[in-house]
């Protein structure tokens, strides 16, 4: 078994997590999703929150808050900009989107915070929160 960093998890692991996240929810892999998240979930935004009970509910958010970029979309970065230890199990992470075209121009971004909980093989989304800018 690897040993953590000091900081308590691994960064490439992270890294891995959200790339094949974000390929689960584009090719609407409900399997995918199913192992990425601790269901219940809860997604929550400025004007309301929402109990994400199952990958069908996720893939129905996801949808909703694309605003149609998957169109002009060829793929979707992850940025990760900060993360924050809730307790040895739990992480606040805050990570920028950045949907790109063919020309591998940015064509959109969003900014999302995860609560991740910390298992022994992977991590799990407990919480969604969108960040407006």
């Amino acid at each position: 078994m690897a040993t953590l960093p000091t900081d308590g998890y691994d960064r490439e692991a992270l890294q891995t997590f959200l790339v094949d996240y974000r390929l689960a929810l584009g090719s609407g892999d409900l399997e995918a999703l199913d192992d990425r998240f601790a269901f219940p979930a809860l997604l929550i935004e400025p004007e309301a929150s929402t109990l994400l009970p199952d990958p069908e509910a996720v893939l129905s958010a996801a949808h909703r808050l694309d605003g149609g970029r998957a169109e002009e979309s060829v793929a979707t970065v992850p940025e990760v900009l900060a993360v924050e230890h809730v307790g040895w199990a739990l992480l606040w992470v805050d990570v920028r989107w950045t949907s790109v075209d063919e020309n591998a121009s940015a064509v959109g971004s969003d900014h999302v915070r995860y609560l991740l909980r910390r298992g022994r093989e992977a991590f799990e989304i407990c919480v969604v929160t969108t960040v407006v800018e």
